[in-house]
């Protein structure tokens, strides 16, 4: 038997140990290398789902874009504001009032010079402020443990039931929350959409429910009266309004010419003394004891506009002669040209005063439905409306239907959304308050006892068809209504400047997404 001495095999252990220790080494490299490919595959793993995510919106949805007095408001619920304001902002477009583009991003357009202020930034601070408004009268409600009627449960749920209605009807979306998201932006959801409804209803009725529990003395109207004798006197005068312009300048090609500024000025300052001189004649003319109104026939085609023996308050009257017809030295028959400049052209007021009074005659609470038949409907059209009218009117008369029974159905069906909310109510209707005349004249006619019913044709609004009328009842006269009225709307504003006043408002990273 062959042996092994003791120096050879510690050469063989120690070559066997040094070979099993290398292995073992590449084994631990493999091992490490396989862990750290696992690691590394892992965190790409979630850095690929985190992006998933945040492509999804849902980090951008659920952050908070505002937390106000301790409640806190995602960027969809800013997003409705925001858009609110926006809106405001499109309509003073259209009446020449702002020179936002909405082809452009409100962020690259700015709204104030000065400050470098975007359109962005501002109907941001628009949002925030409404949005700020909203929930203080909320966040009052529940402390005061304010319950919303019945007639405000019903139209909530007019509202909510409509609003399934106008996703279908647009035929543009094959489900309510694509009809959302296109209209409110992109992270709204029906329920943040619904509470949104339900808050903004919520502070409406009790703002208003909150107005109509201020009441006053006869001291304090008197007092206000007193005070305020030129705001609260019904005035009737005739005004003519002669304006003085630079027409349009072209070459023999019918090419628009554009005048330098001192050609401007000079060609303006030459319409201004024809202007002067025609207000002069007119004026002239009515001192001698020519009727207004035959004046205003006779000069239709040359001066801009003719008002004659209008009656109103002094409140709306306009500011450009209110002055001079609340002289208290105005005699009947006084006349006078009041001149306003608003820097592209010259207006010229030929007035003439006529009475100025106490009004006490009783204004008119009403109930309406507008059953709307277009902006330029044809007869058929007309008569169309006509038709659904009569057919609610009769149904709600056969049912015997109450005052509240026939403001449901104007939450329900009325097209003016001036009142719907409201179910359809105007209080303190007078012969000033801007109604059309047979509107008006429905609404004055001294045999109206309260229940009346009736149809009247709208022939002068924007939305022309059939008023259903509901006579509520006489009220105050137009002085004490409008006493009332502006004392109610001081109050008010110092009421809600109160709420809003000191509250808490932190702005988060969630506006980031609007």
């Amino acid at each position: 038997m062959k042996t092994v001495s003791a120096s050879r095999e510690k050469k063989a252990r120690t070559g066997s140990t040094y070979v099993q220790k290398r292995n073992n080494k590449e084994q631990d490299a493999q091992q490490r290398k396989h862990l750290l490919y696992g690691i590394a595959g892992g965190v790409l793993a979630v850095l690929v789902a985190a992006l998933l995510v945040w492509d999804s919106g849902f980090f951008q949805k659920n952050s908070t874009a505002v937390t106000i007095d301790g409640e806190s408001f995602t960027p969809a619920v800013v997003q409705y504001y925001y858009n609110s304001a926006m809106q405001t902002e499109l309509s003073m477009v259209q009446y020449g009032l702002s020179d936002f583009d909405y082809t452009q991003s409100p962020k690259k357009q700015i709204k104030d010079q000065e400050t470098g202020q975007t359109y962005h930034d501002y109907f941001i601070d628009e949002a925030i402020e409404a949005l700020t408004q909203t929930t203080m009268l909320n966040h009052t409600a529940q402390e005061e443990s304010y319950v919303l009627s019945e007639e405000g449960q019903e139209y909530l749920q007019t509202q909510l039931s409509q609003l399934d209605v106008a996703w279908r009807v647009s035929g543009s979306y094959s489900n309510l929350t694509g009809y959302l998201r296109a209209n409110y932006g992109k992270y709204m959801t029906e329920d943040i959409f619904k509470d949104i409804i339900n808050r903004e209803i919520t502070a409406s009725y009790f703002q208003q429910d909150h107005q109509d529990s201020l009441t006053y003395t006869a001291s304090d109207i008197d007092t206000y009266y007193q005070e305020h004798k030129n705001e609260l006197d019904t005035f009737t005068y005739s005004v003519f309004t002669v304006q003085a312009t630079v027409p349009a300048q072209t070459d023999e090609e019918g090419n628009t010419v554009e005048l330098s500024e001192e050609e401007q000025a000079a060609a303006l300052e030459t319409a201004k003394t024809e202007a002067k001189a025609l207000a002069e004649e007119i004026q002239n003319k009515l001192l001698s004891g020519t009727d207004a109104q035959t004046l205003a026939t006779e000069y239709e085609g040359q001066i801009y506009s003719s008002n004659v023996n209008v009656t109103n308050i002094g409140s709306s009257i306009s500011s450009n002669y209110s002055e001079w017809l609340s002289d208290e030295s105005r005699s009947a028959g006084d006349v006078s040209i009041q001149e306003y400049d608003n820097t592209s052209s010259y207006l010229y007021y030929v007035v003439q005063f006529e009475n100025r009074y106490l009004d006490e005659s009783p204004t008119a609470d009403v109930r309406h439905i507008l059953i709307g038949a277009g902006s330029d409907p044809t007869e058929e059209e007309f008569a169309a409306a006509e038709e659904k009218a009569q057919g609610i009117l009769d149904q709600f008369l056969a049912d015997g239907g109450t005052e509240e029974d026939f403001a449901v159905l104007a939450e329900e069906n009325s097209e003016d959304t001036g009142s719907a909310s409201n179910g359809g109510l105007y209080t303190g209707v007078s012969a000033s308050t801007g109604f059309i005349e047979a509107f008006t004249q429905w609404c004055l006619d001294p045999a109206r006892q309260p229940g009346d019913t009736g149809l009247v044709k709208n022939e002068g609004s924007s939305t022309k068809g059939w008023h259903i009328m509901y006579f509520v009842g006489w009220n105050d006269p137009v002085w004490k209504q409008s006493a009332i009225s502006a004392l109610q709307s001081s109050d008010m504003t110092a009421w809600l400047e109160n709420l809003t006043t000191d509250v808490q408002v932190e702005r988060g990273s969630g506006l980031d997404a609007i």
